[in-house]
């Protein structure tokens, strides 16, 4: 089980891991199963734009 605030990818039409999507349309075909690799790939290039963000906000508040 990965670990709780993670940034996950989202919908992914590939459906490369053979989970039931709610939709064969790209931006429906998203599970938030475990099971479902292809829409919810956590990896450090997808949440590190929101730590960016989040750093630079907390910077520019606490001026």
């Amino acid at each position: 089980m990965p670990v709780p605030g993670f940034l996950v990818r989202g919908s992914n039409p590939g459906r490369q891991d053979g989970v039931s999507y709610p939709s064969n349309l790209p931006d429906e075909s998203y599970a938030d199963v475990e099971g479902s690799y292809a829409s919810n790939e956590i990896a450090i290039n997808w949440s590190a734009a929101l730590v960016a963000l989040a750093s630079s906000l907390d910077a520019l508040m606490a001026k």
